[in-house]
């Protein structure tokens, strides 16, 4: 007997749990609390491996293209502090043990923008106002219903829309799909080539779960590649041997990113979401590599947490929207340019 079937008993209170709190918000028996400009809450109905970092980006990037000042709220987890931080770019000189790997990720991909980590995201929104946001992006914020939102955002992985179909311990749902009718919007990410039939089972998923919000669909693509001469384009992957390691929610996704990309990927390893490599760790990998003549290849959110000189090539990945645009998504703000 799996060991995971000896605590089946606490699924239907985990269920009762997470229902009765967002039953209390909607009631208005819990209090949300309205910050001083629009709050465009980015999350997800299962654990990891959806997309949310690439998103964020995408959507702060194309809000300072459309000459608005986002910040982006964080918790970031396994950090060894919970002192509240502000990161202003890329070399803001906080270790990643302080910050955790996204919000550093983030940082160094959104120079100029705010990424305030805080678990206390209300109060780590007033400082991002008083930092002079015009427009807050609440990082895996579906289920933090204290921060009243303008626009909930929901990402459904294309490869596993539902975790497993099952709250823990015997699957990856957070809250049970009907949660979704809270949704201003579902974005299906990493999509695949011919995605109408996938978009359509999920969109017909969410619709008998309630939900009503329109559903858009993104793609998620190897955007460039740092390799020991620096930053390439995703080509320099095709035809290469490569070891892929990571630590994320569901690793599968960045393996059919290689595959996409033409990498021939002749071993992985993949390690519990957020890991922290160690010296011994990360030499064992590189031997391993070695021994099969292949290049260690990582997510930029892993990479944060090694040495900047190690030998590991490291994959950035952008999300674009299908239609090109993100139009859309903000219109549903009611502005044609939030």
């Amino acid at each position: 007997m799996p060991w995971t079937d000896l605590l089946l008993p606490l699924s239907p209170l985990y269920r009762a749990a997470v229902t009765a709190r967002a039953h209390g918000y909607a009631r208005g028996w819990l209090r949300s609390v309205r910050l001083a400009v629009p709050v465009v809450s980015v999350g997800n109905v299962t654990f990891g491996g959806t997309g949310k970092t690439p998103t964020v980006i995408a959507l702060a990037r194309d809000l300072v293209r459309r000459g608005r000042r986002p910040a982006v709220l964080t918790r970031g987890f396994r950090r060894a502090t919970e002192e509240p931080l502000v990161l202003l770019g890329p070399d803001h000189g906080e270790p990643v043990e302080r910050t955790g790997d996204e919000p550093a990720e983030l940082a160094r991909r959104l120079p100029g923008v705010p990424i305030v980590i805080d678990a206390d995201r209300v109060r780590g929104g007033r400082r991002a106002v008083e930092l002079g946001a015009g427009v807050l992006l609440l990082d895996d914020g579906f289920q933090h219903l204290r921060i009243a939102r303008d626009l909930d955002l929901v990402l459904i992985d294309a490869g596993d829309p539902w975790g497993g179909g099952r709250l823990p311990p015997r699957g990856r749902l957070r809250e049970p799909v009907a949660a979704l009718a809270r949704a201003s919007a579902l974005l299906v990410t990493k999509v695949p080539e011919d995605h109408r039939r996938v978009v359509h089972e999920i969109e017909a998923t969410a619709t008998a779960a309630g939900c009503s919000a329109p559903v858009l669909a993104a793609r998620l693509a190897v955007e460039r590649v740092r390799t020991g001469d620096g930053w390439r384009l995703p080509q320099a992957l095709a035809g290469r041997r490569v070891l892929a390691f990571a630590g994320l929610g569901r690793p599968g996704g960045f393996a059919e990113l290689l595959q996409a990309s033409g990498a021939d990927i002749v071993a992985t390893r993949w390690f519990a979401d957020h890991h922290h490599y160690g010296d011994e760790e990360l030499r064992s990998l590189l031997a391993e590599a070695q021994a099969l003549d292949a290049t260690p290849v990582t997510t930029g959110k892993d990479a944060v947490k090694l040495a900047p000189d190690a030998p590991v090539w490291e994959v950035e990945v952008a999300m674009a929207p299908l239609d090109g645009s993100w139009d859309g998504l903000w219109r549903l703000l009611g502005e044609s340019t939030p």
